[in-house]
């Protein structure tokens, strides 16, 4: 028991910053339980009751069309979730995972040499940009263990090699190329460790040093895999389309490069500045591997939205100790034990209490910012008509799926962009757009139109076209009707 509190008073503010990452993502539950969660429980269910699927038959604008469902194994076990406690064991689970995933990323920091003081300057900053997007529930926070242990293994056999224990990376990337596409980082990260041992090699041995064994098993190893999933080769389109699609950034804010929101645009182009200063100064105090990883990552978040995330945790884990080599005779700062222990058990206390808060909630709560009522209307459009199209907002998409499996098949689209074609994702971009003369307009199909109500311009355009009338109108949703032709 003492041995206990003294590790808790040791780690206090450790404890308080992974605590932070739990409540903020318990809090916000009903929000961040959105379209690519319910995607993962439909898919998940198909898995189960189906096996790994082929094609996509749950929208009318993919039906039939081939599906790499890359991220299988996560949705699969989402839905394993549910089945075994509902929504509640689903959330709950998710949001351990991201703390989890956090606190990986602490313990690695001082593994690799990280001194506290340091660390603890830079959990606010890192924190900030990796819960910007990982409080999202989706497929894409199973793959935060496996990116923190990737670059953990990575990074400290850079400092202290041990032959045998680096080759873990190789079954974590199997396993992670079957939950998350984010894969292709930690392949890359893998690459670039065998990039500088081939450098290194090279300095050595000259051209000889090509042949470094270790080397070449990781820059050609790594990649493979990849396809290391049920798919095989075909998995290839799926990060061809994914990763190179100009497309998506116009319909996904998450795609969007960083810029488009200057909340998250200023602070990280300060921390990048920051950042090239320290590396400036460290020299080869640090790590190539440490310096091109950081910046790929910085780089990417730049690019994407989405990618913010995983430069966080890598600010986390390789931030610290590259300035902690800076100022290693920092004086260790006067610790007040009774305080720390106070801090740590009222955030372990905290924690408890949000819970089971959130496992004694009714399921209603985790749908409280979804129309419940729009399901029925769906089914009775359905019923009335069994060969109805309703083209729904992509929020509501996989939701009206999941609670009502009939309508698979007659929902416009959802979140498996990488299905549609180019010119069906440009039609989506420019939903307004009248169509020209002669020609049929893309929503000449639907005869239903359900609408998110935050979209105040798409819907004063569209539900003004003649023929539309509105039968439904809420805080949560806008539902009409128009000809189908």
């Amino acid at each position: 028991m003492a041995d206990g509190l003294a590790w808790l008073e040791s780690r206090a503010l450790f404890v308080a910053a992974v605590a932070a990452v739990l409540v903020e993502s318990f809090a916000g539950i009903p929000t961040h339980l959105a379209q690519d969660g319910w995607l993962a429980l439909v898919a998940g269910r198909i898995i189960a009751q189906h096996g790994i699927p082929t094609h996509d038959y749950l929208t009318v604008m993919a039906y039939g069309v081939r599906w790499t469902d890359q991220q299988w194994l996560a949705q699969l076990s989402i839905y394993g979730l549910q089945r075994l406690g509902g929504l509640a064991l689903f959330c709950v689970f998710y949001v351990f995972l991201t703390g989890l995933s956090f606190g990986l990323g602490i313990a690695a920091s001082r593994h690799l040499g990280a001194q506290d003081r340091y660390l603890i300057w830079m959990l606010p900053v890192g924190g900030f940009f990796y819960i910007a997007t990982a409080v999202s529930i989706r497929t894409q926070g199973f793959a935060y263990p496996f990116f923190v242990t990737t670059l953990w293994l990575l990074a400290a056999e850079v400092r202290r090699p041990t032959r045998r224990r680096v080759y873990l990376v190789f079954p974590l990337l199997i396993v992670w190329a079957n939950l998350h596409g984010s894969v292709t980082l930690g392949v890359a990260m893998s690459v670039v460790y065998g990039a500088t041992l081939l450098w290194q090699s090279c300095r050595d041995r000259g051209w000889l040093g090509l042949l470094h064994r270790r080397g070449l098993i990781f820059v050609i190893g790594s990649p493979l895999c990849l396809f290391a999933t049920p798919y095989g080769l075909s998995i290839i389109r799926y990060y061809r389309v994914t990763l190179f699609n100009s497309e998506f950034s116009k319909l996904v804010s998450e795609w969007q490069p960083v810029t488009a929101y200057m909340i998250l645009a200023v602070p990280l182009l300060i921390l990048i500045f920051g950042m090239i200063w320290t590396l400036g100064r460290s020299g080869r105090r640090t790590p190539a591997f440490d310096q091109i990883v950081l910046a790929i990552l910085a780089f990417a978040a730049i690019d994407a939205v989405r990618n913010i995330t995983w430069f966080g945790l890598a600010i986390v884990v390789l931030l610290p100790p590259a300035i902690s080599g800076l100022r290693s005779n920092a004086t260790p700062a006067t610790r007040h034990r009774s305080v720390n222990l106070a801090i740590a058990l009222t955030c372990i206390a905290l924690v408890v209490v949000f819970t089971i808060s959130t496992f004694i909630r009714p399921a209603s709560w985790f749908e409280s910012t979804y129309p419940k009522r729009a399901v029925s209307v769906a089914a009775g459009f359905l019923e009335r008509d069994p060969h109805v199209k309703i083209f729904a907002d992509v929020r509501y998409a996989d939701w009206l799926v999941w609670h009502d499996p009939k309508l698979a098949g007659h929902i416009a689209y959802d979140t498996s962009l990488e299905n549609l074609t180019s010119q069906q994702l440009l039609s989506l971009a420019t939903l307004t757009q009248v169509p020209e003369p002669g020609t049929r307009g893309f929503l000449a199909p639907y005869s239903v139109l359900m609408l998110n109500p935050s979209n105040h311009s798409t819907n004063r355009i569209l539900v003004s076209r003649p023929g539309v009338k509105v039968i439904l109108r809420s805080k949560r949703v806008l539902i009409a009707t128009k000809p189908a032709s």
